[in-house]
């Protein structure tokens, strides 16, 4: 027996159908907006982070040019310390051979060669010193070139650096996202106090010493003794000389003085008698106030013969100079920041972007739901998205410890081991953030 049939059913499965494709639809569209608005977010974030890094890069440059600048400062300083230093050694040199040569012709046969070299080695001594005044002219432009520089990458209160800043920043932000902007969050950027510019003569001092505790053995003392005293009678050449930065800021000045001491018993007291040999002296600036200085014991010593140094100048010296070879004004870390453990600065920006110019639903898309699809509706505080980023610039040396004393170093502007790296942002930076974009805090 056959079963009954059955006629086919049409048209049931329809409206399920119909049904499930607005479902499907809605939740494709649900994560392609989803999507669209994370990686938005993404956006924003990689540039703020991008932004903060070049921000920092930047501030890490100016602060090592600051401190290769300032090293070539002192290199220059010294290097005139050198000229004017050897200057003065030849002025002497050529004094000693000059006072010797006429007792040359007392030797037989050799006597009258010998003098004409000693002749010779004064008429030597005296074409190199304008030479040694030529350098003292160059290195002293160089100086002021190096400090104008410092000048004009800064500007006074750090107007250009900052300037130039935000210039950087706006192209970082503009390369990575034309419809973003950024803003820096002014309590948490303090670059514009991290450096200052120490113009006034006590604030030059600082590299003064720096220089001064920097010269070499040659600037330093250039002492010997020559001969031997037994009770009180003898005779003793005694060279006394040395180069000297005249009150850590000034300019530079030096004096050569050989003299032959003779000690001899008279009226029962041991006497001593002075008889100047060779003199000179040399400076990088005429009216230096030179009185508290000896040169190494030279006017205690042999004071005649540093009296007479005195109007024995090298040829050439005083050389025309900018500035007679005196420190110049430099740039610095702040008194502020000198005085902190480990000197650092950061920058607290905020990258944002208009919600017209983003592709979602609720931005600049084309496709604009209405009623219960329009889920992002007032989604985005102020109608933007922002994301904010935070650098921290900080000083260490690549190297470990310093490897001279094996100790840590402290930052300052005289070694370039500036760098930059990306840093938390604190809770109360992003509440600034978030004020700043129009968000109610608890």
């Amino acid at each position: 027996m056959n079963p009954p049939r059955r006629e086919p059913q049409t048209g049931q499965a329809l409206p399920l159908a119909m049904v499930l494709l607005v479902a499907v639809a809605a939740i494709v569209f649900f994560m392609f907006n989803s999507g669209q608005l994370v990686q938005e977010k993404i956006r924003i974030t990689n540039t703020a982070d991008a932004v903060a890094y070049s921000a920092g890069i930047f501030e890490a440059r100016v602060l090592n040019y600051d401190a290769y600048t300032n090293r070539a400062i002192i290199a220059n300083e010294i290097a005139i310390g050198h000229a004017v230093g050897l200057a003065s050694w030849a002025k002497y040199a050529g004094k000693t051979a000059d006072t010797i040569a006429p007792y040359m012709y007392l030797i037989p046969y050799a006597g009258p060669a010998i003098a004409n070299a000693l002749y010779d080695v004064k008429n030597a001594m005296d074409a190199y010193t304008p030479l040694l005044a030529a350098t003292v002219t160059l290195h002293d432009a160089a100086i002021n070139a190096l400090a104008a520089s410092q000048l004009a990458v800064h500007g006074l209160g750090n107007l250009i650096a900052l300037a130039s800043r935000k210039a950087l920043m706006d192209e970082v932000t503009r390369k990575n996202d034309p419809d973003a902007k950024v803003d820096v969050l002014p309590v948490a950027d303090d670059f514009a106090g991290f450096t200052q510019r120490y113009a006034s003569r006590d604030e030059r001092k600082r590299m003064g010493l720096v220089v001064h505790d920097g010269r070499d053995a040659f600037l330093r003392s250039r002492n010997w003794n020559f001969g031997l005293v037994v009770l009180c009678t003898g005779l003793q050449l005694r060279k006394r000389g040395s180069t000297e930065l005249i009150d850590m800021v000034d300019g530079w000045k030096s004096m050569d003085t050989l003299s032959v001491h003779q000690y001899r018993i008279r009226r029962f007291r041991c006497r001593r008698s002075e008889n100047p040999i060779g003199f000179g002296s040399a400076f990088s600036d005429d009216g230096l106030d030179d009185a508290a200085y000896s040169y190494a014991g030279s006017r205690s010593t042999n004071p005649e013969a540093s009296y007479r140094a005195e109007s024995t100048v090298a040829d050439g010296f005083e050389p025309p100079t900018l500035s007679g070879g005196a420190i110049p004004a430099f740039h610095e870390l702040s008194e502020a920041a000198l005085k902190q453990d480990d000197p650092r600065t950061s920058l607290t920006i905020r990258v944002s972007k208009p919600r017209a110019a983003q592709i979602f639903s609720g931005g600049g898309g084309t496709v604009q739901p209405m009623g219960s699809l329009d889920l992002y509706q007032g989604a985005l505080a102020k109608n933007e998205s922002a994301a904010v980023a935070k650098v921290e610039v900080y000083f260490e040396r690549p190297d470990g410890k310093n490897k001279l004393f094996g100790t840590e170093e402290t930052g300052s502007l005289f070694n370039p081991y500036w760098q930059a790296r990306l840093a938390p942002v604190t809770a109360g930076e992003r509440a600034l953030a978030q004020v700043r974009q129009g968000l109610q805090l608890p």
